[in-house]
Parts: structure tokens; C-alpha cells; sequence
């Protein structure tokens, strides 16, 4: 099955390329930037065109992945070549606009489902995410609607169905209030001149929580949110009300009415009901994560751990050397590499890892002991310092032989596991008889 992703070389639309080659799909994406096309085209092994008709055409699947400006202009240009039989998406955060659209400009025979991804780019997988379908009575009918529904459930997905109308009157609130606030925080912080990184030295949990909150929003496309902000009818009856909210809250500090603020204060949490107490246990729960993490890392310090850089998916295994501030520093084959620890993964299971990762590798070494001993406790006493077996056992005149084989992933490991092996040996009365690499 071949699914044409219109703006498919970058955001939420690479994401869905990448997501959808990884099941198995056929993918073709589109882009208005030809080299950045060919460089997707590269990275994902998927097939890069510079022609939004001719994807349309092709494509089992048409997802629309475009800006929200020019949504309703892409839908007009590609929705009459999409082949009967086939089915039409788009992933924009408005639907009103974007479903009329597609069921006026696609053909009879074209199955029609809007949608919402509630998610960003840089979400792992479909795991827990919600996604919001739109599609009217007919289409809901259809084949292609239960194929969709059941592939999102089937990866985890949270899946909801609603009218556009429905789904723009709630997204007023969960993104354009939400939005319009924390960008009206950054400003307020921009205009009163706040140093963030020396006013993170004295903040609170809450404050720490919000300036996360407020990066994660202004560090995106600002075309996207403004985009949001402004073709989503709804938007301004929610700004007139926050912005009376605001005034209001004002009013009451200023002529010191604090009675009319706890009044104000109460009715809202009243308003809330259980999913208050339910905010302060989510948000504790996201406050304290990283106070765990790096208190975990801490106690790893001079151990060796392996950390997968989140951006690049490189992982990198080495001894742990420090932890301060956002940072962790690994010692790497004799070289230090510093990484962001809100942008990693941490494995203490060293081993496990390297089993995924590399190539087993050993050496084999002969011990020479007393004819007496037992090579069994030895074994299960060098099985805590070591990854390694007896593979041989011989009476050599009044001595016993004893062949050890070590493994490890590198020849680094190996050197040093040998030196640390030879040195115990040596200990506990043994002595090399002749060690073999392989």
C-alpha cells in the first residue's frame, strides 16, 4: 500500500513518514525545498517528489501535511486527483475548514477522514497519544474508517471521534487558550527583562515546571501557533475572556480586595472539582522525575552506564565521571563526552545493551593451581567480577589446568578485563600457563 504524504520533509509529516515506513509502507513524500526532499528521501528510504498532483495520484493514502495557512489551497490542488477508491486525510489542528474542503474538492468513490494528531514531532511512537477523527456519517461507514480506527488502537493510539465543529470549539481551549497564555507569559518575562537561566537558581517547583513549559512552547514554529491563534473562529471570545479574567484578577490586587480574590480563587478550584487534586499529583509526578534521575546518576558516579542521546539516537557507553546542572560527562575510550540529560536515555544494565549493540568477543587464558583445588568456587567467585566459563580442565604432574574463556565488546574491555583478571589470579595462588585470542 502506497501512502503520499503532502509536506511529508519536515515536522509532524516526517514524523508520519518515518512512523509509516517503519510498518511497512510504501512512502512517498512531497516538498517545496527539492534538497531537502532528496535528503529525507535518503535518510528514510522513502521517495522524494517535487509534484503534490502527481503523489496524489499515486498514493493508496493521501495525508495532508501542510501548514494551516495554505491547507485549504493544497486540499483544492490535490483532493480531485486522488483516486476513487482511495483515502483523503489531513493532520491540521483545525477541522471545520479543512473537512469542508476535502468533501467539496474530492472526488464521488473518495473515502474522506479528517484528523488531529495531538502531538508533536518529537513524540516516540503512538503509544498514549491521542488523535482526534473527524469525518461526517458517511464516511464513518466505511471500510477505510474501521482500517484507520483499528490501526491507531492496535499501536496504542487514543482515539477519538467528533464533529469539527465540536473539535474546534474544544480546541479553543486546549490549544488556543493554552498557548495563548504561556506565549503571553514569554512576553511578559521578554518585556520585564528576566534573566531565566540566573532566575532558575531560585525557583520553585512550579516555576521550574512553567519556564519548561513555556520553552517547549516558543522554541516551535511560530508560524504553526500563529496559525492556530488565527483561523480557529472561536479564538476571540476565549482572548475577551481571558483578557477580562486577567483585568478582573487585577482589580482585586490593586485595591487590595483579598477577600474577593480567595472568593475568586475558591470558585475556580470549585469549578475544578477532583481533577485539582489530580493536577497536583500530575504535576508532581512530572516536577520530581528529573530530581530521581539525577540523584540515580549521582549514585552511578565512577560506574560504567550506557546513554542514548535522544536527538541523534546515538548510544554511548562509558564510565560515568560527573553530573552538574542539565549536564552528564562520560569518559569514552580515554575522551570525554558531554551530554544534555534532558535530551537522553540512561541504561544501567550495561551489559544487556551491549549484547544488542555489538559483536561478542573473547579470549581464552590457561591457569595453572594446586591439583586440590576447586575450580567450581573459583568459577562462581570470578563470575562476579567477570563474563566468562571454564572451557577446559586437565591434571598437568602434580598441577591442574584450568582454561578460562572471558568475553567482553571491545578490545579496550578485553585489555582491561585481562589485566584485572591476571592481577586476582596471581592472588589467589594461580599462575599463567598461556592465554589464546580469537
Amino acid at each position: 500500500m502506497k501512502i503520499s504524504i503532502i509536506g511529508g520533509t519536515d515536522g509532524l509529516g516526517k514524523w508520519l513518514a518515518k512512523f509509516l515506513k517503519s510498518r511497512g509502507f510504501e512512502v512517498i513524500v512531497t516538498g517545496r525545498d527539492i534538497k531537502k526532499g532528496k535528503e529525507v528521501e535518503k535518510e528514510l528510504g522513502v521517495r522524494f517528489l517535487n509534484n503534490n498532483v502527481e503523489a496524489a495520484k499515486l498514493g493508496d493514502i493521501v495525508i495532508i501535511s501542510v501548514p494551516i495557512n495554505v491547507t485549504e489551497r493544497v486540499i483544492k490542488e490535490v483532493a480531485p486527483h486522488v483516486r476513487e477508491g482511495s483515502l483523503l486525510m489531513d493532520v491540521t489542528s483545525i477541522k471545520e475548514i479543512p473537512s469542508k474542503a476535502m468533501e467539496k474538492y474530492a472526488k464521488e468513490g473518495v473515502t474522506v477522514i479528517p484528523s488531529h494528531p495531538m502531538f508533536g514531532p518529537t513524540a516516540p511512537s503512538l503509544e498514549r497519544q491521542v488523535v482526534i477523527l473527524t469525518p461526517s456519517e458517511k464516511h464513518k461507514k466505511s471500510e477505510w474508517f474501521n482500517k484507520v480506527y483499528n490501526f491507531l488502537k492496535k499501536e496504542g493510539a487514543r482515539v477519538y471521534i467528533l464533529k469539527p465543529e465540536v473539535h474546534d470549539k474544544i480546541m479553543a481551549v486546549v490549544q488556543g487558550l493554552t498557548h495563548y497564555s504561556i506565549i503571553s507569559l514569554a512576553s511578559t518575562l521578554k518585556e520585564l527583562n528576566v534573566d531565566i537561566k540566573e532566575s532558575r537558581k531560585f525557583a520553585s517547583p512550579v516555576y521550574e515546571l512553567i519556564l519548561s513549559l513555556i520553552g517547549r512552547i516558543i522554541g516551535q514554529n511560530p508560524y504553526l501557533y500563529a496559525d492556530i491563534q488565527m483561523f480557529n473562529p472561536r479564538i476571540e471570545k476565549i482572548h475577551k475572556t481571558f483578557i477580562n479574567e486577567c483585568i478582573k484578577i487585577h482589580e482585586l490586587v490593586k485595591s487590595k480586595d483579598r477577600e474577593g480574590f480567595v472568593k475568586l480563587m475558591k470558585e475556580a478550584a470549585k469549578h475544578f472539582g477532583n481533577e485539582a487534586k489530580r493536577g497536583a499529583y500530575y504535576s508532581d509526578k512530572a516536577i520530581f522525575a528529573l530530581t530521581r534521575e539525577i540523584e540515580e546518576l549521582k549514585k552511578n558516579i565512577g560506574k560504567e552506564i550506557a546513554v542514548k542521546n535522544l536527538d541523534s539516537e546515538n548510544i554511548h557507553i562509558g564510565t560515568l565521571k560527573e553530573v552538574e546542572d542539565d549536564y552528564l560527562t562520560l569518559k569514552k575510550n580515554g575522551k570525554e563526552v558531554k551530554l544534555n540529560i534532558l535530551r537522553t536515555e540512561v541504561y544501567y544494565n550495561v551489559d544487556e545493551i551491549k549484547k544488542k549493540l555489538f559483536e561478542r568477543k573473547y579470549f581464552d587464558i590457561s591457569v595453572l593451581f594446586n591439583k586440590d583445588v576447586n575450580e567450581k568456587i573459583i568459577e562462581e567467585l570470578l563470575k562476579k567480577l567477570f563474563d566468562l566459563e571454564i572451557i577446559d580442565i586437565y591434571e598437568l604432574n602434580d598441577k591442574k589446568s584450568v582454561t578460562f574463556r572471558l568475553y567482553g565488546y571491545s578490545k579496550e574491555e578485553l585489555r582491561e578485563k585481562e589485566r584485572k583478571f591476571k592481577e586476582i589470579i596471581k592472588n589467589i595462588g594461580g599462575s599463567l600457563r598461556y592465554e589464546d585470542r580469537s
